[in-house]
C-alpha cells in the first residue's frame, strides 16, 4: 500500500497503528531544546518525557541568539524573551582570543550543558550540542568588523561573516570548548553566510525586494572576503561593482529591475558563479577547521534540503558529508511528497553519508497530524533512520504524541 493510502487510512481513524505506515525504523531520535524549558519545568520532567515519547537524546541549545518565543506549557512563563548570543555553558576563556563568549544569566545559576548531560544521562538519553555559529548580533556589534557587509559599506550586524579570522578563531574555541565535553555530537546551525533576508528586530522595507535583490543586498564584501577572493583570483572587484550598479537601479526603478532580474538565475552567472563557488570553500574549510578541533564528537551541519535555499548561504553539501561523514538536512515542508525529489538528490550527491532529518511539530508550520506523519513516512520508506525535532518549549503537549506514534513501529 502506498504512504498516500495509508495516510487516508490513518485519516479515518487517529487510533491506527502508525508501524503500518512507516519503512525504516528511527535509529536515533533528538529533540531540539532550551535551557530554560529544563530549568522551568524541571530536568527530570522534561527529559522523562522525551524518554516517554520515544527520543533517544536531546538537542540542547549551547550558543544561541535573542527570540521572543511562546510557550504553551512552560509553567513558569509563556513568552519567554531569551539572552541574546549567549552560550549555554562555561568556557575556558583561554581558548579564545579577541571575541569572548558571553555567559547565560542561568549557567551563573549552576544549570548548562554539564548539568543536563548529567541528568539525560539518568534517563539512557544522550546529549547533542546545538550551537548557532554566524549569527550572534551582540558580538556583531561589539566588534563590527567581524559582521558581513553589503556593497554600500553598512555592517549586517547581526551576521558575523565566516571569512572573517576573528570569526573563525572564535567558532574553532566554541566547538573545542563542547567538545571537551564529550557530547554525542554537535549540531551546526548558521554555518554560512546569512545573507540580507536572515531575521533582526522589526524588519521594516517600503520597497517590494525580490529573490535577486535580497540575494545581493545580502553578500558580503568586507575586507576579510575582498582579500581572500582576490587571493582565490575570484574578480570580487567586479562582482561588487554589479552588485551595487544593480542595487540603485533597483532601488530607483524597482519594476524596470526587478523584470531585468527576476531571480539568481537571471544574474550574470559568469560573474555570480565562480564567487558563489568561492564563498561556498569558505564555508567549507571552516568547517575542516571544525572537525579538527571536535576530534572524534560528530559534527552535523544543519541546511536545507530545499538547493536553491543551500545556495544562497553558500553551503555545499557534498563537502559537509566528505568532511564530517553526513550532514543534518531541515525538511521544512508540510506535504511529505514534496520531500521526494530533493531527498533523493541529496542522497544521490552525498552517497552513503549519513542524512538526519529536521521536522517541526509545532503549528501552523507541521500542518498537522495527518501532515507530520506522511513527512515521517516518506522519510523512512526512503531510508532516512535519524531524526531531530523542533521544538520541545514550543509544541503543544497534544504534538508530542504524533511523535511517539511515529516513532512507536
Amino acid at each position: 500500500m502506498s504512504v498516500a493510502a495509508l495516510l487516508a487510512k490513518a485519516d479515518q481513524s487517529s487510533a491506527i497503528s502508525v508501524s503500518s505506515l512507516l519503512g525504516t525504523p528511527a535509529r536515533s531520535a533528538s529533540m531540539w531544546t532550551y535551557l530554560w524549558d529544563l530549568v522551568d519545568e524541571g530536568y527530570p520532567n522534561v527529559l522523562g518525557r522525551l524518554k516517554e515519547i520515544g527520543m533517544s537524546g536531546i538537542s540542547l541549545a549551547t550558543a544561541y541568539h535573542a527570540g521572543k518565543f511562546l510557550e504553551p506549557h512552560n509553567p513558569k512563563r509563556r513568552v519567554v524573551f531569551t539572552e541574546d548570543g549567549t552560550v549555554y555553558f562555561n568556557p575556558n576563556r583561554k581558548r579564545y582570543g579577541l571575541v569572548q563568549p558571553r555567559i547565560n544569566s542561568l549557567v551563573r545559576d549552576g544549570h548548562g550543558l554539564a548539568r543536563t548531560m548529567k541528568e539525560a544521562e539518568k534517563f539512557g538519553l544522550k546529549t547533542r550540542s546545538w550551537i548557532v555559529c554566524c549569527h550572534n548580533t551582540p558580538l556583531g556589534s561589539q566588534f563590527p568588523q567581524i559582521a558581513c557587509e553589503d556593497v554600500f559599506g553598512d555592517r549586517l550586524f547581526h551576521n558575523l561573516c565566516p571569512s572573517n579570522d576573528e570569526v573563525r578563531r572564535y567558532l574553532r574555541a566554541l566547538v573545542a570548548d563542547v567538545a571537551s565535553y564529550r557530547v554525542d555530537s554537535i549540531e551546526l546551525e548558521a554555518l554560512q553566510y546569512q545573507g540580507y533576508t536572515h531575521g533582526f528586530h522589526h524588519e521594516r522595507e517600503g520597497i517590494e525586494l525580490n529573490q535577486a535583490s535580497r540575494f545581493l543586498l545580502g553578500l558580503c564584501f568586507c575586507p576579510a572576503c575582498t582579500r581572500k577572493a582576490e587571493s582565490a583570483r575570484v574578480d570580487i572587484a567586479a562582482v561588487r561593482a554589479f552588485t551595487r550598479q544593480t542595487l540603485e537601479s533597483y532601488f530607483s526603478d524597482p519594476d524596470r529591475t526587478a523584470a531585468q532580474y527576476p531571480d539568481i538565475a537571471h544574474l550574470p552567472q559568469e560573474l555570480v558563479e565562480p564567487f558563489l563557488e568561492w564563498r561556498k570553500s569558505v564555508i567549507a574549510s571552516l568547517l575542516e577547521s571544525l572537525a579538527e578541533v571536535a576530534g572524534s564528537v560528530t559534527l552535523r551541519q544543519l541546511m536545507h534540503i530545499d538547493p536553491l535555499a543551500r545556495k544562497l548561504v553558500s553551503v555545499d553539501p557534498v563537502a559537509s558529508a566528505k568532511i564530517t561523514g553526513g550532514l543534518l538536512a531541515l525538511a521544512y515542508v508540510r506535504d511529505g511528497e514534496r520531500l521526494r525529489q530533493p531527498l533523493n538528490a541529496l542522497q544521490n550527491l552525498i552517497g552513503k553519508a549519513e542524512i538526519r532529518a529536521g521536522l517541526q511539530v509545532g503549528l501552523p508550520e507541521s500542518g498537522g497530524r495527518k501532515e507530520f506523519l506522511g513527512r515521517m513516512g516518506v522519510l523512512q520508506e526512503m531510508g532516512i533512520e535519524n531524526f531531530n525535532f523542533y521544538n520541545y518549549g514550543f509544541i503543544p503537549y497534544q504534538n508530542f504524541e504524533w511523535v511517539k506514534e511515529a516513532l512507536a513501529g
